[in-house]
């Protein structure tokens, strides 16, 4: 009871720096009776019936520590932890991500501490609760500008893929800087035709190679044909016109860059594998002369050897 008390007070003080801009000024809207007290509120619920979910959860997140000791790279992979706590601890961890208290930092590295919030972000995400837009909108928009936090915000919102949150994403993505990069990065995961044109008139633009590089993967993304297999994929009826649209962006720009831009654009294209990238290849060959009509056959015969398929 004093732990849900202490929360209920923090609340308000953590919503003021979540709501923050990246000036760091408070924002001009409630604290109480918004969003973030429907939050509470099925926090407060989900503790009343599965109080041992709770529990759980505040077990495994004493793992971060240990897993980010043995991390090889940059940052500890915590949230397959998570997941596997099943749906039940969609609550617990927004309760950790969206108030939490000094005491739930309890890795005494920041690295450790970074990797925790990441793991609970991405494994909340991966259960696709709408409830949660608001917050992955306001977590995208606030003061935090560390690359990883920006990109599980960015993915969860993206997995909705509602028009409401396709939309967020493609204006959040016109930015620039790391919250612009980090939600161009995700992007592609939000499957709606809307993500997939605006992806493509971005690469129709001819950006920097850094750039041209990260909407291939993100197109490569959108119109994955392994992806639009599963289950999750909201926008069933959008599948053909969202391959059609990521397919026919990078075989334009496939003989506008070299080196790993082009590479990425041509994993992309084996990754969509839209039914007319054939003859998309074929027409722009048309157009141009040697030895980039032999460029061009270079990328229909791996298409034709596809691996992925």
């Amino acid at each position: 009871m004093k732990r849900d008390l202490c929360r209920g007070l923090g609340a308000a003080l953590f919503l003021v720096a979540l709501t923050a801009g990246a000036s760091g000024a408070p924002r001009a809207t409630s604290l109480v009776g918004g969003w973030q007290a429907e939050l509470l509120e099925q926090i407060a619920v989900a503790r009343r019936e599965t109080p041992e979910a709770f529990s759980r959860l505040d077990a495994a997140t004493a793992r971060a520590e240990l897993l980010d000791a043995r991390k090889r790279g940059t940052l500890a992979t915590v949230s397959p932890v998570f997941k596997e706590l099943g749906p039940e601890a969609l609550w617990p961890m927004v309760e950790r991500i969206a108030f939490p208290l000094e005491k739930d930092l309890r890795p005494v590295r920041d690295s450790a501490q970074l990797a925790l919030t990441v793991g609970l972000m991405e494994a909340a995400g991966e259960l696709r609760d709408a409830r949660l837009a608001t917050l992955w909108k306001n977590i995208l928009e606030g003061a935090d500008t560390r690359a990883p936090v920006l990109r599980a915000a960015a993915g969860a919102l993206a997995r909705l893929e509602t028009l409401e949150a396709a939309q967020t994403l493609i204006a959040l993505s016109r930015l620039g800087g790391p919250r612009g990069e980090a939600v161009q990065e995700k992007l592609g995961e939000c499957r709606r035709l809307v993500v997939a044109r605006a992806l493509a008139d971005a690469l129709e633009a001819r950006p920097a190679p850094e750039e041209a590089r990260r909407l291939a993967r993100a197109l490569g993304d959108a119109g994955s044909a392994w992806a639009w297999k599963t289950s999750s994929v909201s926008a069933r009826s959008e599948e053909g016109a969202v391959r059609r649209v990521a397919a026919e962006a990078l075989v334009r720009a496939y003989l506008h860059y070299t080196g790993d831009v082009r590479q990425a654009l041509s994993n992309a294209v084996l990754r969509v594998d839209a039914p007319e990238t054939p003859s998309l290849i074929d027409a722009v060959r048309l157009q141009v002369e040697e030895p980039r009509r032999a460029e061009l056959e270079a990328l229909a015969e791996r298409l034709r050897r596809n691996p992925l398929r």
